[in-house]
């Protein structure tokens, strides 16, 4: 345990960037288009790294130059693509004039043509790393290719290959193949690397650009907010406490109005108020009457005798389910300046007899107090807990067709006919879900005006992806009808919603 301290309790934003560098392959595999979709895995390199670069525009951080550095395996071993110390506007740019070259220019430009060095090549990703003091960070290779004997069964080089890569481990660098060919043979070189790197053999094939920049982005780490807190294992004894990192991942993305338009788009000033030295009132209703508080006496009101922090209360089951969630998930670790490991004790019981902590948690001094649970886990080699929101009765609430689920409607047979049409039904409305078919088109807008401002390029327009239901209702017209006519279902008619008024028109035509 700790004595107490006064900055125990100050929260911090916290960045600690990964590096990884994206070597692509210019082997000429790489500049053969796929059946699939007639597209080079070349381009779909280099168009998976604008897009990457493009997705970092908005990122909340303070530094100017690029998380990621891309380089080319040619047979000089030199070819720098985009470096880490270059800025990220740079290297969009770039990566946008390169994307627009025709296949044949990519191909005269980049196809590698002499002999390839792989043990070369892996000391030259080695040193790009002392571009950056990345040597307390995450490092990541990241190697694209399609070409599944790079040494060519030549005993020296993979000899020298293979003993370069032993030097990665003790650089703090780790290693990664992803390839674009479906018959690639792990077997002829890289299962023999991958156990010189001590790590199991990982086939990772990805079909397009989509698949490629999704398994880039997961290497990036973006920034998380870290407080420091206080965990006091008996209620009511604020002498005697472990200190805990709470460290919270997800974020939404806010873009910030900081100017104010008419409904020209022309900037207006904002007029605001003269603040005043008046007390505010705080007014409470209820049936009796009304009492009405100044703001010392609403803060005193809301005032405990809670420590800030989390306060345990009892050990317990699960009490939430599975897919509650009230606010985005944070973790709890144990802070690295605690020395007594009772964070440790905790988190090893509550692993044996499968049980949770249930604490109050308290952020500031008049904040609103919630009740959580801390579930233990296990990752990135580290002994955690996941904290998670216990919801009030009032927050609570279920599809009204839950709550009136009757006993007797759960055993009703229904004829074969109307299982088929039910079956028809159900994949008439079933589709691949892709994350880019439900956007916030006004976010979308924004982004793509403030992104042509940083560029200086011509704003790009935002193609509304929102689903057709005229469509939607086109393709289930047959099958919707004989399931209305089975199951005896009427269409609702409900109130008509009112139609925009001529002057409501005449401000969106503005």
């Amino acid at each position: 345990m700790s004595d107490n301290e006064d900055d125990t309790t100050s929260p911090d934003t916290v960045y600690k960037p990964s590096f990884v560098l994206i070597a692509i392959d210019t082997n000429p595999s790489m500049f053969v288009k796929k059946e699939s979709d007639g597209i080079m895995p070349f381009r779909d390199c280099i168009s998976a790294c604008y897009n990457l670069a493009n997705s970092l525009i908005f990122t909340q951080n303070k530094r100017s130059w690029s998380p990621f550095g891309v380089v080319l395996a040619r047979e000089d071993a030199s070819a720098s693509f985009v470096n880490f110390n270059d800025n990220v506007l740079t290297s969009i740019k770039f990566l946008k004039e390169e994307n627009k070259r025709t296949d044949d220019e990519l191909t005269d430009m980049y196809q590698r043509k002499g002999i390839f060095d792989l043990s070369a090549f892996f000391l030259f990703c080695k040193k790009k790393f002392k571009e950056v003091n990345s040597v307390f960070y995450k490092r990541t290779i990241i190697y694209v290719t399609n070409d599944d004997d790079p040494i060519k069964s030549d005993k020296n080089q993979r000899f020298a290959a293979l003993n370069e890569a032993k030097n990665f481990e003790a650089n703090n660098i780790t290693f990664e193949m992803v390839t674009m060919n479906d018959s690639f043979n792990y077997k002829i070189f890289y299962n023999e690397l991958y156990a010189v790197l001590k790590l199991p053999p990982v086939e990772t094939v990805v079909e397009d650009e989509d698949g490629l920049l999704e398994k880039l982005s997961t290497l990036i780490l973006v920034r998380y907010y870290q407080r420091r807190l206080n965990f006091f294992p008996f209620i009511g004894d604020q002498s005697r406490f472990l200190k805990v990192r709470q460290k919270s991942f997800v974020q939404e993305e806010r873009l910030y109005n900081n100017a104010f338009v008419s409904a020209e788009g022309k900037l207006v000033k904002k007029i605001s108020k003269t603040p005043t030295d008046e007390l505010k009132k705080y007014l409470l209703k209820f049936n009796m009457g009304s009492l009405e508080f100044d703001t010392t006496e609403y803060y005193e009101i809301k005032n405990n005798d809670l420590p800030i922090g989390y306060s345990l209360i009892h050990v317990s089951d699960r009490v939430t389910d599975v897919g509650i969630i009230l606010a985005n998930t944070a973790i709890m670790e144990v802070d690295v300046k605690e020395e007594i490991p009772f964070f440790e004790s905790f988190w090893q019981y509550c692993v044996d007899k499968n049980k949770v902590l249930i604490c109050i948690r308290k952020l500031k001094k008049f904040d609103k107090i919630r009740f959580v649970e801390l579930i233990p886990k296990f990752a990135q080699n580290t002994k955690l807990f996941i904290i998670k929101i216990i919801p009030f009765n009032d927050e609570n609430k279920y599809p009204a067709s839950r709550l009136t689920v009757k006993e007797e409607d759960i055993n009703v047979e229904y004829s074969q006919e109307k299982v088929t049409v039910t079956d028809k039904l159900i994949n008439s409305l079933t589709f691949d879900y892709d994350p880019k078919m439900f956007t916030n088109l006004s976010l979308a807008k924004k982004k793509a005006f403030l992104r042509a401002k940083l560029l200086q390029d011509p704003e790009e327009d935002v193609e509304d992806v929102t689903l057709d239901s005229e469509a939607i209702d086109k393709s289930l017209n047959e099958v919707g009808d004989d399931f209305k006519n089975l199951f005896h279902l009427e269409e609702e008619t409900g109130k008509k919603r009112r139609a925009p008024s001529t002057a409501s028109k005449s401000k969106k035509k503005k």
